[in-house]
């Protein structure tokens, strides 16, 4: 099985399933695991995490600090709401698709076009345009969550692998799409009903 996050607590989890010689002690110490919190480590381009500071900033402007909010509570927030649709989802399929449009899209958006002189064929040169990925700084943000949700994250990206194998994202690169996207939807104008739903949640 391929690793699922930096953790892998999936691949751990069937592990022991296997191991036949759990015990009363194994079984107890899995519980308290279950719901022991632990660290995940997130790379994010530097101006959407600062974009993202930004809306946060005015979020709590807005409610004059009755709210405080830092962009990790806001990528746990981000997180809650997309395994609520896990949850509900009536096809887990029809998620995986959204999620990998969405990962197209954005990756589309952060890619730049380059020109260069390229031979293409024997007798024939010509100038041709290529989109390359833009080079980005990137910051490493640390997540704290609950075991079991980092879990359930992992087993909805093992169920989309079985059902989609072009399906390979990490829980850390699902993690960081939502927030990029949360940042793009902020973008194109839908901050207000984004707002809106922040202050809700929190």
């Amino acid at each position: 099985m391929r690793s699922l996050s930096q953790i892998n607590l999936l691949s751990k989890g069937l592990n022991e399933l296997a191991d036949e010689k759990r015990g009363i002690h194994s079984y107890l110490l899995g519980k308290f695991e279950k719901y022991s919190r632990c660290y995940l480590d997130i790379r994010l381009p530097h101006y959407e995490i600062l974009r993202a500071k930004s809306f946060l900033d005015d979020v709590m402007e807005l409610t004059d600090h009755s709210i405080m909010i830092t962009i990790e509570d806001l990528v746990g927030t981000l997180y809650d709401q997309f395994l609520n649709q896990v949850r509900h989802a009536a096809k887990i399929s029809t998620l995986g698709t959204k999620v990998l449009k969405k990962k197209e899209e954005l990756e589309g958006n952060s890619n730049k076009i380059v020109t260069s002189f390229e031979q293409i064929n024997p007798n024939h040169w010509a100038l041709v345009e290529k989109k390359v990925p833009a080079k980005v700084k990137r910051k490493i943000i640390r997540i704290e969550m609950h075991r079991k949700y980092i879990e359930r994250g992992e087993i909805f990206l093992y169920d989309m692998t079985k059902i989609m194998p072009e399906f390979q994202l990490t829980l850390e690169e699902l993690i960081s799409l939502l927030l990029l996207d949360f940042v793009h939807e902020v973008e194109k104008g839908n901050s207000k009903k984004i707002m809106d739903q922040i202050i809700k949640s929190t």
